[in-house]
């Protein structure tokens, strides 16, 4: 019972650090008192505007991508089997990114809801590819994995062909591709909520039950766990995750795959316990991955899915040289 209190706690430090370096720090500086009266008073004008249509918005879009994709990796990786499970690896994204360079091309005009609605569709049309897949008798965790980036890479080129043929600005192209922050406002994350609830929901609606999926689809179903049923909620609520996070800050990888695995490493292999420390810790992981990407060259900025990657890659490569 210490273990996670401790873990709760540290994660809980972590993120009102976090938090309070995204608003006080930045181009505009402002000093730590001057920040946080901002958030509460509007003596200062200019600090408002900074703190509360910049900076926040940045934070919050920052913590709801990687809950999002928290989550949605240690959903996969408990319905599918796999440790390799990512929604971006998996193609869970792709759709929603092609989805997203068709709206940034002006092909497609449906206002923010209806785009994030659309990027929440796609993505469940892959998470439900990938279900499939998963649910094969004999298929490797490898080979799983192998199907997912070749999605994922076929989504990618596609949303890049879209956005090239289209002459979107090279920058712009440049942030949704690698994952950025950039320029947030609240319009921006405020739509991805109700979505996000509802994958939340999804999940907990099949908590209990990917504890025994662990165990294979046969000793899950002589225990009640229904595998057919709990892999497609527990995909459809990936997909749901997935397609949001898209939505809001474009492709960012390998938060998905790396969050399940820490949290496993700070709570065991509990499911439960698993889920609820990969939200605060994917938060949190994202967090200082923006503050990194938008701070270690400034006033330039480099994309925050880069940062995520240099963190990531290595860590896939050596999962996959334990399952390949």
């Amino acid at each position: 019972m210490r273990r996670p209190v401790l873990v709760a706690a540290g994660l809980a430090v972590l993120l009102v650090l976090g938090v309070l370096m995204g608003v006080a720090l930045g181009p505009v500086k402002l000093d730590l008192g001057t920040a946080l009266s901002a958030i509460v008073s509007s003596d200062d004008a200019t600090a408002r505007v900074v703190v509360w249509d910049l900076r926040l918005p940045r934070v919050a879009a920052a913590l709801l991508v990687g809950s999002c994709l928290g989550l949605a990796g240690c959903l996969l990786q408990s319905s599918a089997r796999n440790p390799l499970g990512d929604p971006q690896l998996f193609g869970l994204g792709g759709g929603a990114a092609i989805v997203q360079a068709l709206a940034m091309a002006g092909l497609v005009q449906a206002g923010t809801w209806g785009i994030l609605a659309l990027s929440v569709g796609a993505s469940l049309a892959g998470a439900g590819a990938i279900a499939v897949f998963a649910s094969r008798e004999g298929i490797s965790p490898a080979r799983l994995a192998l199907i997912g980036v070749s999605i994922s890479a076929l989504a990618a080129a596609a949303a890049t062909g879209i956005l090239a043929q289209a002459r979107v600005f090279s920058v712009q192209s440049l942030h949704f591709i690698g994952g950025s922050f950039t320029n947030l406002t609240w319009a921006d994350v405020t739509p991805a909520l109700p979505f996000v609830a509802a994958g939340l929901l999804l999940a907990l609606s099949v908590a209990g039950s990917l504890n025994a999926m662990s165990l294979g689809d046969r000793v899950a179903a002589s225990l009640g766990a229904e595998p057919v049923r709990t892999r497609a909620v527990a995909m459809a609520a990936s997909g749901i995750l997935g397609g949001a996070a898209v939505a809001v800050a474009g492709l960012v990888g390998f938060v998905g795959l790396l969050i399940p695995h820490l949290a496993r490493l700070l709570v065991g292999h509990d499911f439960r316990a698993v889920a609820l420390v990969s939200i605060p810790l994917g938060a949190a992981f994202m967090l200082y991955a923006d503050q990194a990407a938008r701070l270690t060259f400034a006033p330039s900025e480099v994309p925050v899915g880069l940062v995520t990657a240099l963190v990531g890659a290595p860590l896939m490569i050596g999962v996959a040289r334990r399952v390949l």
